[in-house]
């Protein structure tokens, strides 16, 4: 590293340069060696430019003489090859993106691999409204959710119950259940064959529309039946997205 200077501080950076000259850069060379660049001194230093085919390793904040040893930041920015699933670490660094159609990105803390399609990024999971009188039933199922591949394909799973007291519900009615986020809903209306307590008469009928509604039918009416005895069961079913 180049020495301390003895008034102003200084940053530095560490970075790879990417020299391919079978692809006309005027390198003339095949090479991708780690470099080091020393910034200016000042009293508000800031770190130089980056050189040309050039992505950053870190930054050296070196201190003037005699006020300490230097400290380094890494870069956590991550780079792959054209046309390659770029890790992002969250929600910002996704947001200062240049975003094209068909560009995948692997969001670090989600767990996801998301893709551009053109107008917005597809993939994820997102959990579904419920109406006030329902909650997830817990007992190991999930709570009713909506995962999204990069292709834009959705899983819907999960399972409700009462909240409190009692239900009643009469024959062929479609009673509210929840709401699909946007960007997770469906292109046609859905109806799902769907399991239920015994105590609900077992089976029912499950609908989705592409505004997102969640509503419940019953084949045979019931009356009364306690909270604790009630659930509906919705796993694995999927639809296409636009």
């Amino acid at each position: 590293m180049t020495a301390a200077d003895a008034t102003y501080g200084r940053k530095d950076i560490v970075y790879i340069q990417v020299n391919d000259s079978s692809a006309g850069d005027g390198s003339g060379a095949l090479t991708a060696p780690v470099l080091y660049l020393a910034g200016t001194p000042s009293d508000t230093p800031v770190a130089p430019d980056l050189p040309a085919r050039s992505f950053l390793v870190g930054t050296i904040t070196v201190p003037v003489a005699g006020g300490g040893s230097p400290t380094a930041v890494l870069n956590t920015a991550r780079f792959v090859a054209a046309g390659g699933i770029q890790p992002v670490a969250d929600a910002a660094e996704q947001a200062t993106l240049t975003a094209y159609e068909g560009l995948r990105i692997d969001r670090l803390d989600l767990d996801r691999v998301l893709r551009y399609n053109g107008s917005r990024w597809v993939g994820g999971r997102a959990t579904v409204t419920l109406d006030s009188l329902y909650l997830p039933l817990g007992a190991g199922y999930a709570a009713p959710q909506v995962t999204q591949n990069a292709d834009g394909d959705v899983i819907f799973e999960g399972a409700w119950q009462r909240a409190s007291g009692t239900l009643t519900m009469l024959a062929n009615t479609q009673y509210a259940l929840g709401t699909v986020p946007s960007g997770y809903r469906p292109m046609t209306n859905k109806m799902i064959i769907v399991p239920t307590s015994t105590a609900m008469g077992g089976w029912g009928r499950l609908y989705v529309t592409p505004a997102g509604a969640v509503t419940f039918e019953t084949p045979t009416a019931f009356s009364s039946v306690a909270a604790a005895s009630t659930f509906i069961i919705c796993d694995g079913t999927t639809w296409p997205t636009t």
